[in-house]
Formats: structure tokens, C-alpha cells, sequence
């Protein structure tokens, strides 16, 4: 009787230790991105394996989107900023969705206005298809009222890859900043 107390105390006192969960949803096992080569504003080819090392903050966006994507560039500074003394160990990267109107220069100039460490990835505007497809995400052209133009409706939840290049959490935009820079910190520490 004694050793069957022992045996359900000890499980107990496992089961208590276990790490608290993520506050972004966790994704394990999923592959998303990984093999697509892009480039940067300055003409590298990149893998977001080779971002290894670092936790990587991934999202899709442009540069004239009017509203969300200045808003989650704004965001992931904040994140970044409050990741203290961890922070060198974080990078943000924009993915393109509008590689056609978003040339390098353009790009560059948008990601650094917000943050000097932020980069840019661009597809080949005949190769947006199968990018968005690797990252199971979604960018949709929408004209604009007077047809002179367009905008582009697009995913806009947080790819979070791990130090070792693993997609860990994927996190809604709306997820509190806070909240976004602790997991953050976490798989920094981890």
C-alpha cells in the first residue's frame, strides 16, 4: 500500500512540473516553409532553415497594405523590444505577398523603417503560388472600388520557428504582446 502511495505521489509531482503551455497555439511535426528558397532585399537566396540559431517571427504582408501589416511590423518590434537581452537572438522576417509592386528597395526601406534588424523575403512574382502553398497560406488580389487598383487580402497569423528551424506555434495577430514575447523568450531560453 505504501509503495502504491509512492508511485501516485511521484506521478503527481511529474505531472505538476510539466512545462505551462505556450500562449500561441503549438504546431508540432509541421513543416511549413521549409525547402522554398527567397530572396532578400539585397538579392540573397534564403531558406528558412538557414535562420537556425535564432527564433524567426514569419509573416506574410506588403507594403501597401494600409493597415495591417504596418500595425504587426509595429507589434513585432514591441515583441522584440521586450525580449530584453534575448532579442539579438530573434529575427523578424515579412514575406511578400505583392512581389510584384514590392521590388527590394521598396522593401528594405519598409522593413528598416520599423526596425533596422528586420528583413524582407520576395518571391518571383510567377512563383507566389507555390511559396504561399508551402507555408499553407493565402494571398487573394481584391480590386479596388474604382477598379483603377488593387489590394491583397492575405494570412495573417505569425509563423514561430524554433532555434533549431522547427515551425513551433503558430499565433493569431490580436495575441497580446506580452503574451507573444514570454513564448518568445521561452524558445530563445530553450
Amino acid at each position: 500500500m505504501i509503495r502504491l502511495l509512492v508511485l501516485i505521489f511521484t506521478a503527481l509531482l511529474g505531472a505538476c512540473s510539466a512545462p505551462a503551455p505556450f500562449n500561441a497555439s503549438e504546431v508540432p511535426k509541421l513543416d511549413y516553409g521549409h525547402g522554398v528558397e527567397l530572396r532578400d532585399t539585397e538579392g540573397k537566396v534564403h531558406r528558412i532553415e538557414e535562420f537556425r540559431g535564432r527564433v524567426t517571427l514569419l509573416f506574410f504582408g506588403f507594403t501597401r497594405c494600409p493597415d495591417v501589416c504596418p500595425t504587426m511590423l509595429l507589434r513585432l518590434k514591441k515583441v522584440r523590444d521586450a525580449v530584453g537581452p534575448l532579442a539579438s537572438n530573434v529575427q523578424v522576417v515579412l514575406l511578400s505577398v505583392d512581389p510584384e509592386r514590392d521590388t527590394p528597395d521598396i522593401l528594405r526601406a519598409y522593413v528598416k523603417h520599423f526596425d533596422p534588424s528586420f528583413i524582407a523575403l520576395r518571391p518571383e512574382p510567377e512563383r507566389l503560388e507555390q511559396t504561399l502553398k508551402a507555408f499553407r497560406a493565402i494571398a487573394i488580389r481584391v480590386p479596388t472600388a474604382d477598379g483603377s487598383d488593387y489590394t491583397v487580402d492575405h494570412s495573417a497569423t505569425i509563423f514561430v520557428y524554433d532555434r533549431t528551424g522547427a515551425l513551433r506555434l503558430i499565433a493569431q495577430p490580436q495575441l497580446e504582446i506580452d503574451k507573444l514575447a514570454a513564448d518568445v523568450a521561452r524558445l530563445v531560453r530553450e
